[in-house]
């Protein structure tokens, strides 16, 4: 009853409301079909080696800090280089964040975003208008890469959905700067300053590798420079769709509105 119930009151709409939320959700079974057949077809050329490598990249650079003080490679404070895959490019307080890896289940780095996407969903109760647009950001091949790369943009993602309830969370998208207009969502709130705040004191204790990530940032080399992250914007776009398009407007922390 439940499922039925969900789509009464696009069962109930007269045209041409009913219309473009038929339109909507055809557009939207087309587009998983789609995502479904690239799946088919990536599953049997999937390079090993692909897999969780950017996971595996952050692990492997917390792990060297904690044993040796050294977090991006010596190189990249030299002089100029060119940002291939397996360079370490995150300000040094994503060290905070990927710490917990360090003894946590893998598969939770993967789960608890995916969770916390899916929960924004569910609590958000978006409109049908909105699937397809949730659709293509699943669709996009920035997306694949991300889940099967295990990029941290998958965290970004997950800590703006949270970020679309509480606000506060998309402070640690922060930590991704080249996604900088993401990290201001909520930013009319006061748990969102406090959350700024608390972020800026734990970094602090790295401030002598900031001055290097500084020094990293400003030898990359990327033909599309600044945009070198362009084609995450569609991934990050996943949560803003559900909150723009949402049924359920109670924010958790009403009334703290600066």
């Amino acid at each position: 009853m439940s499922g039925i119930s969900r789509f009464k009151p696009f069962i109930r709409r007269e045209s041409p409301g009913r219309l473009i939320d038929l339109a909507a959700l055809v557009a939207t079974i087309v587009i998983m079909l789609a995502l479904v057949r690239d799946i088919v077809l990536l599953l049997p050329i999937l390079d090993p080696a692909k897999i969780a490598v950017d996971y595996h990249l952050y692990i492997d650079a917390t792990r060297r800090w904690l044993e040796h003080g050294v977090y991006y490679y010596p190189y990249q404070s030299v002089g100029p280089y060119e940002t291939l895959p397996g360079v370490v490019l995150y300000p040094p307080t994503f060290i905070l964040v990927m710490l917990p890896f360090l003894y946590l289940p893998c598969v939770l780095y993967w789960a608890l975003p995916i969770g916390a996407v899916v929960y924004a969903a569910i609590y958000h109760q978006p409109r049908i208008v909105a699937w397809p647009g949730i659709a293509l950001c699943l669709w996009s091949p920035d997306m694949k890469v991300t889940l099967v790369a295990g990029n941290p943009v998958l965290l970004m993602v997950g800590a703006l959905a949270l970020g679309t309830i509480w606000h506060w969370p998309s402070v640690l998208v922060f930590l991704k700067p080249s996604l900088l207009p993401f990290a201001f969502f909520g930013c009319r709130r006061r748990s969102w300053w406090i959350a700024l705040g608390v972020l800026v004191l734990v970094s602090v204790p790295f401030l002598g590798l900031w001055v290097d990530w500084v020094r990293v940032v400003v030898n990359a080399r990327h033909p599309l420079g600044l945009l070198y992250n362009v084609g995450q914007v569609p991934t990050m776009l996943l949560p803003i769709f559900v909150w723009i398009c949402r049924t359920r407007r109670a924010p958790r922390d009403r009334g703290q509105e600066l």
